[in-house]
């Protein structure tokens, strides 16, 4: 089974002379724990919900990938490290960088794989508070908190005082500025290690109408 995604809309921005990006999707909706820190809002308007990822085939992927985490936890680790090193060969021999994202459609701790693969820089938003805190000091690992509807303006301007860069959702255009705070496009590209610290990284909503709606009227997307 093949666990990580090369290729991708998403994936094409990041990808440039210097890094080589892959990125893991799992199922969000296949239990409480794959996206633990989920609320009503982000849920609804999950990137699952959109465009090839609500595919049969995608779904099905997902599913696949999740239950053979969960179910034969063992090998699937196995597996990632030996898909990991293969494209850290790949990276090193067009003389790059192996940058990625493990929680692509998930939000859980993959510590084990940071530490196992130094030399490649992985990035995640994450929704989880324990996660900033358990994972602060892991070198090769740039996290993004991403706020949703439950999530206070004072949490974020916490965040960014310690130093945590934070992702919001916008339902229009991302201004410069929130908070006195500098507002970086975050649809330009998805390398969120090379952001400034101290910044709100400014994303807009996206997927069809409906689950643009739902965003809106849960608060999860802010107008600005």
């Amino acid at each position: 089974m093949k666990l990580l995604t090369h290729y991708s809309a998403k994936l094409d921005k990041s990808q440039n002379d210097e890094y080589l990006n892959a990125i893991l999707y799992l199922e969000p909706s296949y239990n409480d724990a794959v996206c633990k820190g989920k609320s009503k809002g982000c849920f609804e308007s999950c990137l699952v919900n959109s465009g090839r990822m609500k595919m049969a085939s995608a779904i099905n992927a997902r599913h696949n990938r999740t239950e053979y985490y969960y179910n034969n936890h063992t090998m699937f680790m196995m597996t990632l490290k030996g898909e990991v090193a293969a494209l850290l060969h790949k990276a090193e021999k067009q003389g790059k960088r192996l940058a990625m994202r493990l929680n692509g459609t998930s939000d859980l701790n993959w510590l084990e794989i940071y530490k196992a693969f130094p030399t490649v820089q992985f990035y995640e938003y994450t929704k989880r508070l324990d996660l900033v805190k358990k994972l602060s000091g892991v070198t090769n690992l740039h996290l993004t908190f991403s706020k949703h509807e439950n999530h206070s303006l004072d949490t974020v301007q916490y965040l960014i005082t310690k130093g945590v860069n934070v992702a919001i959702v916008f339902e229009n255009k991302v201004p410069e500025q929130l908070l006195n705070i500098k507002v970086i496009d975050g649809d330009k590209h998805d390398r969120r290690f090379e952001d400034g610290i101290g910044s709100i990284i400014g994303l807009k909503l996206k997927g069809t109408n409906a689950t643009k709606a739902l965003a809106i009227a849960s608060g999860f997307a802010i107008a600005k």
